[in-house]
């Protein structure tokens, strides 16, 4: 869900993806340029003032007398025209930054609108599919031959990956569009977290791993949305089993003053500092699993935090594991 490279999914992305690329370094070229003629039109003042100044000063020359105050008059026209061609290139480049931003905005609309139409027109299909896999594998069409079996359970498995993308992509796209409600009630962490350590419980023993969960003994309670925040640690303790060989995964809860903490460590191979500053980037997958994902389970638990008004971040060094901390204000001030 979350280290990982771009999907193959989002490569019917990369027309809008590279006319944004494009178009940005069209403009970045075109405004250095335009920035760089406006400096140095505009520092005509200052040089010619230094002149003037060294003229006066060590050569007690007037030089508003004569020749001299005609090439001084010239000299103060010159740097005058300087002035307003420089102050029309920074106009003109202002200009195009906004026309940009604009034609980038669109462009990202763009984006999102296509990835959610794809995603909404993806989820009905889907559902069928997965309801005809589900009935063939409990028999309701009769006992499956052995030699079926793994070919239904392989198909079952693929569907339900893609089922999972579907939903991530709309996630994505209602965060960005600022559509994705959220409810406001009491929420007990203990229940929360030990819902999602009962959820990997299995999976863990199968690979074994060790799954701890740490919890205090006085109920730890939070304003928010509880499916939302169980959403956000189930992606946390999902990426850190895609990348967990061998040793535990810890999920501790710490309540502090106003308010909480909640921390997934693992003893996987942990992450370069570079990557880390990628690593709630969407689409992107940092570092090397066997499983495949899309790159969206972190991006979209991180914008979950935020529209908590908490903070996410991680501590990790390569070859000592890794640690993702969420901190949740208990009360936010502003409501969800």
């Amino acid at each position: 869900m979350g280290r990982a490279t771009t999907p193959d999914p989002s490569r019917a992305l990369t027309p809008v993806g590279s006319s944004t690329q494009s178009l940005y370094q069209a403009v970045r070229r075109d405004l250095l340029s335009r920035f760089n003629i406006a400096f140095s039109l505009m520092t005509i003042i200052p040089l010619l003032t230094c002149c003037y100044l060294i003229t006066v000063r060590f050569f007690s020359i007037s030089v508003l007398e004569g020749l001299n105050g005609m090439y001084f008059l010239l000299a103060l026209v010159i740097a005058l025209l300087g002035l307003l061609a420089g102050r029309q290139l920074i106009r003109d480049v202002i200009r195009r930054l906004v026309e940009a931003n604009v034609q980038l905005a669109q462009l990202n609309d763009r984006q999102a609108a296509f990835v959610g139409n794809v995603a909404h027109e993806l989820r009905t299909p889907l559902t069928i599919f997965k309801g005809a896999l589900d009935n063939l594998a409990d028999g309701l069409h009769g006992p499956l031959a052995p030699e079926q079996q793994p070919q239904v359970s392989m198909c079952q498995k693929e569907v339900n990956r893609l089922a999972r993308l579907v939903g991530d992509l709309l996630d994505v796209t209602r965060i960005e569009a600022g559509r994705l409600p959220l409810a406001r009630e009491p929420v007990v962490l203990q229940e929360v977290l030990g819902a999602v350590g009962q959820l990997f419980s299995g999976l863990a023993k199968e690979r074994g791993l060790q799954l701890s969960v740490q919890l205090p003994q006085q109920p730890v309670t939070l304003i928010g949305d509880r499916d939302r925040l169980q959403q956000v640690f189930v992606n946390l303790v999902a990426n850190a089993l895609k990348f967990t060989e061998r040793g535990e995964i810890r999920l501790t809860l710490i309540s502090d003053g106003d308010a909480v903490q909640v921390e997934v460590a693992d003893t996987g191979p942990g992450i370069d500092p570079a990557d880390r500053l990628r690593i709630f980037d969407k689409f992107e997958r940092v570092g090397h699993t066997m499983e495949e994902g899309a790159g969206l389970g972190l991006p979209i638990a991180r914008d979950l935090v935020d529209l908590h008004h908490g903070h996410i971040w991680v501590e990790s060094q390569p070859g000592q594991g890794s640690r993702f901390v969420i901190r949740l204000p208990k009360t936010p001030e502003v409501p969800p």
